[in-house]
Order: C-alpha cells, then structure tokens, then sequence
C-alpha cells in the first residue's frame, strides 16, 4: 500500500490533487517511475507501507497442556489412567 499526503491541500502531481489527509493507494495504482516522482516531490509525505503479517495467537497455559498430554503418550489423554471417581470409593 501507498500512502500519500500533501503538505498543501490539492497539491497536484502526476495527475492527481492529493489532498491534506493522508490516502491509501494500492500498490500497482503508480508506475514505479510516477513513484520516484511522487517521493522526489518535496510537497508530498509518500509512505509505502508493508502490510503485515498475521502473528500466530499466543499460545496458553491451556494450549501448552493440551499439546504436552498429546506428546506424551500414557498421560492424562489415556482412558485407563484416570483417577478413580472419590465418590465412590470404599463404597459398594
């Protein structure tokens, strides 16, 4: 994305008036050699700016459990290792 922003409202170049506020263009809308005209323009702010990548979701203590339970074969994702049921022990 690029971003334009003029330091005169309506400034003109490269047939258009670019306004006060800053505006996004897309990344194909100026050749790269309108681009080199619009960041040599001293009355113009040209940004281009990167879109980021999405970052993974932070992992949680509940995440991390599932995921150590599920490398770990035997534990606590094993049907014969739960505990007995309390409420009932010592009881029949």
């Amino acid at each position: 994305m690029i971003q334009i922003k003029s330091k005169r409202h309506n400034f003109r170049r490269c047939g258009i008036a670019h306004p006060a506020d800053a505006v996004d263009y897309p990344d194909d809308r100026f050749t790269p050699e309108e681009l080199k005209i619009l960041q040599a323009e001293p009355m113009l702010i040209v940004e281009v700016v990167l879109k980021k990548q999405p970052e993974p979701p932070a992992e949680t203590t509940e995440t991390a459990k599932e995921t150590a339970s599920e490398q770990a074969p035997g534990k606590a994702n094993d049907p014969g290792n739960k505990p007995a049921n309390p409420a009932r022990k010592g009881k029949r």
